[in-house]
């Protein structure tokens, strides 16, 4: 039944369990009723027992046994089901004990802030000192205030630190916003807590219109840049092209934007060679870096579940606020870790062989690097950085190299230097790529939306330089299947027990 409610294919979604679930077994059944796991919903002694009479704890101790059967008893899988009950509990008017310790389910709150066991179901905010009117005031588990501090959105600053009201609604430290519904004046809560106000019109290839409750002047559309493999360029105008430097290259950048009022940012990607000990010129991404707001994000290839932040390791997810007012986050989607920007602009890297640049329609003829120029127009993406056209694809990838102090690099290969791929290895692979092109395979849909037949080339080419690894042709068929589903389309299952199958944890 579940599956029938799927809505579309997920890169790295699961369908359940393939035969059997995991279950425990009789001694461990025995070990997971103890407090540190579910024995708290059957204590009649317990922090919780005031509330049995009330709600029947039955159904949730049954869920509490199966979810830490199912994780083997690691992690904190009993915690959440322990929270709802204590929830529920607090509903029906219940008060329970303290449940939580340092060692048990203990609960993180953000900075200034320390958790309640019965806090206020409706906080002073700096948008509303009490309570609006009908509002559940009733006692629950949650995060409040460190005394000095106040709610911000979703976080807690002090006092003098509030944002700004404006015809009666709340905005942030730094948050842009129209009050009218023509968009054509534009205000800002400054930092000592004014507004300001000019006059504003909304550019080209953007609207005025509501987003997350604020209006303004937003971007309709996209540019999409997709880098994969032994690096194969995809531009924003749609033209394919490859280059194989090993070195640290400008990707995309935002050019000539003087005078609007767009965010200026850089993306950086660094290439390595495909086998540390190849004497062949050919590269993937090693990393991605963004430049942005006068911070630096890199994505760095296999640091799982990591994100380099100002030179220092962060955990995923996280954001970047300006005041209390997100203007970066960083996430994992399926197989891929997203930066994304409050204006538009969205990174994916997959960690092994796939980047993926959108940038919002409002860059239009605004972006430069070896992404292109984003003007719609395929024949003048080759620009060099004095808006030249250059001569070859070796000239042009050079142009766009960052020098990085101490790292020994080279420039990849052009022409006839290129590696080739020997000819009866290249049949044999063609047939295992053909899948890319099939009219009646899974990826037909999107046939007609991006043209398969680079990607089949890339495919061939990628897989017969690795050695005919079956990985990497796997990353190459993924590397299509994720440009399908970045414009939309929706891709039929086409990994199997016997192909390409995707286990948890593959890279």
């Amino acid at each position: 039944m579940g599956q029938s409610w799927r809505v579309a294919e997920t890169p790295g979604c699961v369908q359940g369990c393939n035969g059997p679930c995991p279950s425990c077994s009789f001694f461990q059944k025995i070990w997971y009723k103890n407090d540190r796991y579910c024995g708290l919903l059957k204590d009649d002694h317990g922090p919780l027992s005031s509330c049995f009479s009330k709600v029947d704890p039955t159904e949730f101790y049954q869920s509490c046994m199966n979810d830490v059967c199912l994780n083997k008893g690691e992690g904190r899988a009993q915690c959440s089901v322990l929270a709802a009950y204590v929830a529920l509990c607090q509903k029906n008017g219940v008060q329970v004990s303290e449940w939580r310790s340092r060692s048990f389910c203990d609960k993180q709150c953000p900075a200034n802030s320390q958790y309640s066991l019965c806090a206020s179901g409706c906080p002073a905010t700096c948008g509303n000192l009490s309570p609006p009117v009908g509002c559940d005031t009733s006692c629950q588990e949650s995060c409040v205030c460190d005394k000095g501090f106040i709610l911000s959105g979703n976080k807690c600053v002090p006092f003098n630190k509030c944002g700004c009201m404006f015809n009666g609604m709340y905005y942030y430290l730094g948050q842009t916003f129209s009050p009218n519904a023509t968009c054509d004046v534009e205000c800002k809560c400054t930092d000592d807590g004014r507004v300001l106000c000019s006059k504003l019109s909304c550019a080209a290839h953007e609207k005025c219109e509501i987003r997350n409750g604020v209006r303004g002047c937003y971007p309709f559309g996209n540019g999409i840049c997709s880098i994969y493999g032994d690096p194969h360029y995809n531009t924003f105008d749609n033209t394919t092209y490859d280059f194989q430097g090993t070195c640290t290259y400008v990707a995309a950048k935002a050019c000539h934007i003087e005078g609007t009022h767009l965010t200026p940012f850089t993306v950086v990607v660094e290439n390595e060679r495909w086998y540390p000990q190849s004497s062949q010129n050919v590269s993937v991404a090693k990393l991605v870096a963004l430049e942005v707001y006068g911070n630096t994000l890199i994505l760095r290839r296999n640091q799982i579940g990591l994100i380099m932040v100002n030179g220092i390791l962060a955990n995923l997810p996280m954001k970047l606020n300006n005041g209390s007012f997100p203007v970066v986050e960083a996430y994992q989607d399926g197989i891929f870790y997203v930066i994304k920007t409050d204006f538009g602009l969205t990174i994916k890297y997959d960690l092994v062989y796939h980047v993926i640049i959108t940038v919002p329609s409002n860059y239009e003829g605004k972006t430069c690097g070896l992404c292109g120029n984003f003007n719609y127009k395929a024949n003048d993406d080759f620009q060099l950085p004095d808006g030249k056209t250059a001569k070859d694809l070796l000239t042009f990838g050079l142009a766009w190299k960052v020098s990085v102090s101490g790292v020994v690099c080279d420039d990849g290969c052009s022409g006839d230097i290129c590696p080739n791929c020997d000819e009866d290895k290249k049949g044999q692979l063609q047939e295992q790529c053909e899948t890319l092109r099939n009219p009646n395979g899974p990826f037909a849909k999107c046939h007609n939306l991006i043209n398969p037949n680079s990607y089949f080339r890339d495919c061939v080419y990628d897989t017969c330089m690795s050695d005919r690894d079956h990985k990497m042709l796997c990353h190459s068929i993924a590397a299509y299947v994720a440009d399908c589903q970045n414009i939309g389309t929706e891709i039929k299952n086409w990994r199997t027990p016997t192909f390409c199958r995707k286990y948890l944890g593959d890279s």
